[in-house]
């Protein structure tokens, strides 16, 4: 059943699930060690250290693995579309039957792959992700999903932030690979830019981080400012230098004053008075959520703390049961700008080569429009890689739109762990089978040119 909102209730739902602080769940509760009185800063499974321990370990990482590579994981949730978003122009005519109100007219062809995208996909600098993807800087993965795929939105997301095909609570596998490759000491080297932990870098034992910026990682008290949050602010450091002897309390503390740490570590980069961003970036960026977090992920990269592994969510809506022409255009259009003006900027601040970006969906939607001018819950979706060493091209098989399945969805034609552990081990330089379990037995694709 659909809302007023253009999507089902099942994905509203997760949503708002996982909108909730992480504290109020099961595994967050055994996970959380504490969080900060920023507005946008929590530490996980963090354990406790002196305070400049953390920039100590961000520093020192930075300087023993200047070239590090980074994976940035971008995620549009709802289930993106992959029939007009990479369109099958070899086999328009079967597609235009399945969609004839929905078909993109004028899709911007791909070179000679027989696939075009849709026009909104051009939008940004330098061509938006069309762009990339003629630069070489884009491998497209349609039909990625896994067999005898659920549909459910919880469920789907579930296993691609875990890597797992189960329902159980499960740690994320960038979490598992931190917890493998990982620094005991820096939370910086896992980053949600949000104000929560995404799942993916949910971790059993190495410290993560969710920062939404420098400036929303600072601590605040409301109706408290000037030279009485100053001597506030000196107090509290002062009580909260002395560790209390009970478990649970020194906990708190510890959490608290690793969140304060992480907040000093970024203090020199927060927009001044007059607005001037210590981080501005050369590249004019579109206006809008995703756009702000990669904009300030930028900036981070930049800067010696170690960071490893990101997660990013898009603004968009993306389940598209009714109004998909308009609904999955917008999405589109800030996701080709903001990818485009991020790509770029990593490439003028010198450290492209160190950055590769995994945009990715729970699931596809049906081969065939429904009655509501949208498309329902379908398999075989869309995903790509992004950057300046990704292998560039149609990494994957386009679905046959004469071979559907048997239940009339899109053949899966790549497994999505078969994505992750292709990007451990080439691009993350780890065996996949310490973080994905039976990683042998799905075998590789080459992401990584």
């Amino acid at each position: 059943m659909t809302n007023p909102h253009h999507a089902c209730d099942d994905f509203h739902s997760t949503s708002e699930t996982r909108r909730r602080s992480f504290l109020d769940t099961q595994l967050s509760r055994r996970q959380v060690i504490g969080r900060g009185l920023g507005a946008g800063l929590a530490i996980y499974a963090a354990k406790a250290m002196p305070l400049v321990r953390m920039l100590e370990a961000a520093t020192a990482e930075a300087a023993a693995a200047p070239a590090a590579p980074i994976l940035v994981t971008v995620f549009l949730p709802g289930g993106c579309d992959l029939l007009d978003t990479i369109v099958p122009v070899s086999q328009y005519g079967r597609y235009a039957d399945l969609r004839p109100g929905l078909k993109i007219d004028s899709p911007a062809a791909l070179g000679s792959t027989g696939l075009g995208v849709n026009p909104h996909l051009t939008e940004g600098v330098n061509g938006g992700v069309k762009g990339l993807f003629d630069a070489g800087k884009i491998g497209l993965l349609p039909g990625i999903d896994y067999a005898n795929p659920d549909l459910s939105h919880f469920h789907s997301r579930h296993f691609w932030e875990t890597g797992l095909i189960t329902p159980v609570s499960a740690t994320g596998w960038l979490g598992r690979w931190l917890d493998h490759a990982g620094s005991k000491d820096n939370p910086l080297q896992g980053i949600s830019m949000d104000a929560a932990l995404s799942p993916v870098l949910r971790s059993s034992s190495t410290p993560v981080a969710a920062v939404s910026s420098p400036d929303d990682a600072q601590f605040w008290i409301p109706d408290v400012w000037g030279d009485a949050f100053d001597r506030t602010m000196e107090a509290w450091t002062q009580i909260a230098s002395n560790r209390p002897y009970s478990p649970g309390a020194a906990a708190a503390y510890a959490g608290a004053r690793q969140a304060k740490s992480v907040a000093d570590i970024l203090a020199p980069y927060v927009k001044d008075s007059a607005g001037n961003d210590p981080l501005a970036s050369s590249v004019a960026y579109p206006e809008g959520d995703l756009a702000d977090r990669l904009k300030s992920l930028a900036g981070l990269l930049s800067l010696p703390l170690g960071i490893r592994a990101v997660t990013v969510e898009s603004d968009g809506d993306f389940d598209t049961h009714d109004n998909q022409a308009g609904d999955l255009g917008d999405g589109l259009s800030k996701v080709s700008a903001s990818l485009a003006a991020f790509q770029a900027d990593l490439e003028d601040r010198g450290i492209a080569d160190r950055v590769l970006t995994l945009v990715w969906s729970e699931f596809g939607r049906r081969p065939q429009q429904n009655e509501s001018g949208g498309t329902d819950h379908g398999a075989g979706g869309v995903a790509w890689v992004q950057g300046t060493r990704v292998r560039g091209g149609v990494l994957s098989e386009y679905p046959d739109l004469n071979k559907l399945d048997s239940e009339d969805n899109l053949a899966v034609t790549v497994d999505f762990r078969r994505v992750y552990a292709s990007l451990l081990e080439q691009w993350l330089g780890t065996g996949a089978d310490a973080v994905i379990p039976n990683a042998g037995a799905i075998g590789r694709l080459q992401v990584v040119s």
